[in-house]
This record gives structure tokens, sequence and C-alpha cells, in this order.
């Protein structure tokens, strides 16, 4: 089967650092690389180059991948070599600026601010939309680490992990 991984995923230097980030330019890779994921759970960050809160952030983002790197490659449902629950599920992260040939995806898909998040379920499809401003990026971990180690009801998604993880679901 399929690696949840991308098999040449696209790598961007930032101080000499490959990521674990993978960025989608267009509304065909957006369908390749996340609606047609079908194996892991794909965390997907909206951002302009010009917005500061998104350049603020992007250094917490990209952590946020490479601790949950480690699950790449994982299959829905197995361990491999890992230390894990069961229920364990890959995880992909993309990237989509907001860019001329972006821009109607930004718009078709509802995204209210900048920067913004999506995490998609293999099984549920979208199952949160939150901030991932630098004040965010815990919240987003927190409901990430929910649907990982299968720890939250998919039919309830939003995610309400609050005994587990923290306040996972969309603030009112």
């Amino acid at each position: 089967s399929p690696l949840c991984a991308v098999a040449n995923p696209l790598k961007r230097l930032k101080n000499k650092k490959e990521t674990n980030v993978l960025r989608v330019e267009s509304i065909e890779e957006y369908k390749e690389k996340v609606v047609n994921e079908k194996e892991c759970i794909t965390v997907v960050r909206f951002y302009s180059s010009y917005c500061r809160s998104c350049r603020a952030s992007e250094p917490l983002f990209y952590k946020l991948a490479s601790d949950f790197s480690k699950l790449r490659g994982v299959h829905y449902g197995e361990c491999n070599d890992l230390e894990c629950k069961p229920g364990l599920i890959g995880v992909n992260f993309v990237e989509v600026p907001l860019t001329p040939d972006t821009n109607i995806l930004h718009e078709a898909l509802g995204v209210p601010s900048l920067p913004w998040t999506h995490i998609y379920h293999p099984d549920a499809g979208l199952v949160e939309e939150r901030r991932v401003s630098k004040k965010y990026i815990g919240e987003v971990r927190s409901c990430l680490g929910c649907y990982v180690y299968g720890e939250c009801d998919l039919d309830d998604a939003p995610a309400d992990c609050m005994n587990v993880y923290g306040q996972c679901a969309i603030d009112e």
C-alpha cells in the first residue's frame, strides 16, 4: 500500500534546513495531496507571505510537522516499529500560500483569516478548522494529537477532547 508521505515531497530551504511540509500551489495539487488522501490525517496551513502573523507562526507549524514526522509513512491502523497505541494514524503536512492561483481555493474553502488550518481525517474528511497563529498553535497540536491517537469520536467532529488534551472544539 502507498505511504502517507508523498514520494518526492517539496523541500523548502529555510536556514538550510529541510522541512516536512509539502507546498500546494494549485487546485489540482490540493485535490491530489489533500482531498484524495485516504491513508493519513492531513494538516493544511493556509497563509500569505505578506502576513506578519503567518511569518511569525511558520516556525511553530514546521516544528509541529517535525514532531509528528515520525508518523509519516504509517498506514491507517498500523504501528510499524513505533511505540504507539492501536489506531495510530500517520500525518501529512501541507501548506497553501495565498497567490493568484490559489486565491479561489482559499475562498472556496471558506478560509476566514490567515494563518488558518484545516485537519482532514481519512475516514471523516474535514474535522477541524481553526486559527494557527502563535497564540493558537498549542490548540492545533492538541487537536491533532487527539485524532492521531484515535481518542476523538469522528461522529462528533469537531473534536471535543477536553479530558485528554485540553480544549479542542472550535471556539465559539
